[in-house]
Parts: C-alpha cells; sequence; structure tokens
C-alpha cells in the first residue's frame, strides 16, 4: 500500500502532481524493487512461440533495447489498441477527445455542479486564485476526431453552461485530451488469453485519477495470484474474446 496525498475536497486538479507524488512514495518505500527508465518508447513485443518474453523500446538517443520479462502490464493510454493489435490481442480501446476547461468564481460550491442541458459537469478544485477565488474544472463532451486542438464551440458551450450556477466565471485555460474509452466503457484489467504474462490496465475513459487507483489493486491481485474481494469478470480482457 502506498500514502496518498489527500487536498481539501479531495481534489488537487492537477493529475500530473497526483502522479509524481505516487511515483516518489513509491520509490521512497519500495525503491529497491523498482528501476524507472525514463525517456524509453515501447515499439514492440519480445515473442517465441506464443511466448511473450519481453519488449523492444527505443531510448533517448534512439537506440533500441530488448528487455525480457516473466509478466508485462501494458498501460499505454490510447496506444494501448496498437501494440495489442501487433500480436493479435483484443483491446477495443478508442481516442475519445474530450475538452476540459479551467475557470474561476467567487462562488464557493463543495460538490460537483451537473451543467445546464447535461453537456458536462463543473467540479471544484482544492485551489483558490490571488484574489481567493475558487477554481472550477469544467468537462464535457466525447468527440471522435483526431488531433488535441481544442474546438472553441466546445469550450464555449460548457462555458455558458456553466453561467447559470457561476455567473461571474472567468476563464484562465481550455484544452483538449483523448481519453482511452473501452467497447464496454469498463476498463480492461488482468491477463489476456492469447498470451498470460501480458496484463492490459487501460481503457478508463475519463475515470482514470478516479478509480485508476482501485484499478492496481485489481492488477496486483491478478499477477500475484491472490483472492479477490470483489468479483474481477466484469472488466477482465478476454471479455472480448
Amino acid at each position: 500500500q502506498l500514502n496518498g496525498s489527500i487536498a481539501t475536497m479531495d481534489s488537487s486538479g492537477d493529475v500530473s502532481l497526483f502522479c509524481r507524488g505516487l511515483l516518489k512514495n513509491l520509490l521512497s518505500r519500495h525503491g529497491d524493487r523498482f528501476k524507472l527508465v525514463p525517456g524509453e518508447e515501447v515499439t514492440d513485443f519480445e515473442v517465441d512461440e506464443k511466448i511473450l518474453f519481453g519488449v523492444t523500446s527505443r531510448n533517448q538517443n534512439g537506440d533500441f533495447v530488448t528487455r525480457q520479462c516473466d509478466k508485462i502490464v501494458l498501460a499505454l493510454w490510447v496506444r494501448s489498441a496498437e501494440l495489442c493489435n501487433s500480436i493479435g490481442v483484443p483491446c477495443p480501446v478508442y481516442p475519445a477527445k474530450g475538452h476540459l476547461v479551467t475557470v474561476s468564481s467567487r462562488f464557493d460550491y463543495k460538490y460537483n455542479i451537473a451543467l445546464r442541458g447535461g453537456v458536462g459537469y463543473a467540479a471544484p478544485m482544492a485551489i483558490t486564485n490571488s484574489e481567493g477565488r475558487r477554481l472550477y474544472r469544467l468537462s464535457g463532451f466525447v468527440d471522435f476526431t483526431t488531433g488535441n486542438k481544442a474546438n472553441h464551440e466546445r469550450v464555449d458551450a460548457l462555458v455558458d453552461a456553466a453561467r447559470a450556477d457561476l455567473p461571474d466565471l472567468e476563464i484562465i485555460d481550455s484544452i483538449a485530451c483523448h481519453r482511452p474509452l473501452s467497447a464496454d466503457d469498463r476498463a480492461l484489467i488482468g491477463p489476456t488469453k492469447s498470451y498470460p504474462t501480458l496484463f492490459l490496465c487501460t481503457g478508463f475513459g475519463s475515470r482514470g485519477l478516479s478509480i485508476g487507483l482501485g484499478g492496481g489493486k485489481l492488477l496486483a491481485i491478478e499477477l500475484l495470484g491472490l483472492k479477490h474481494d470483489i468479483d474481477p469478470s466484469p472488466y477482465l480482457p478476454i471479455r472480448f474474446n
């Protein structure tokens, strides 16, 4: 188990900060058991007669490196399907583009707000600006399109809907990103049928930060062959075989 950082309202609003904190705790408590290799891109699996025994990656110098291992966890966001398809493993995870808008307001809600028209929601963040205004993250829409450029019509629609509850809101920034959405909107967690040594942990959609730690626990139980405290079958990748 890892110590977590709990912020006011259980939201820092900073995914990068959250992940770096988890990594710091992991390395401080179990650093002798982990090796972190930054800047490498996995390009292929190493397979011999239907046995998966490693991966090929490209390091920061552009050199290819083969790493052998007895078990592999694939958690590559929207690129998980690309690698799985290269060895015939079903992984129906698709890039679903969503929009995020950060705004500030003097209104201080303690709970998420469903936006007018059902276009999304506004989540209060555990951050106020220099003027004491609460920051909110507006989130909504799903588009199956390429490119990460924000659609201004989508941004305007989220802002207009939020003004019903945050009439004085001021826009701070807006971005668009692709979320790894599975075919049935449930994460894929556990071993694959074709390669029992290959485990998936992907397809969380827009809920990765919310349920990622639970998914990690479920994955660890699968990897270690321990007894489950919940039924894992709804999340096993073999449901798509």
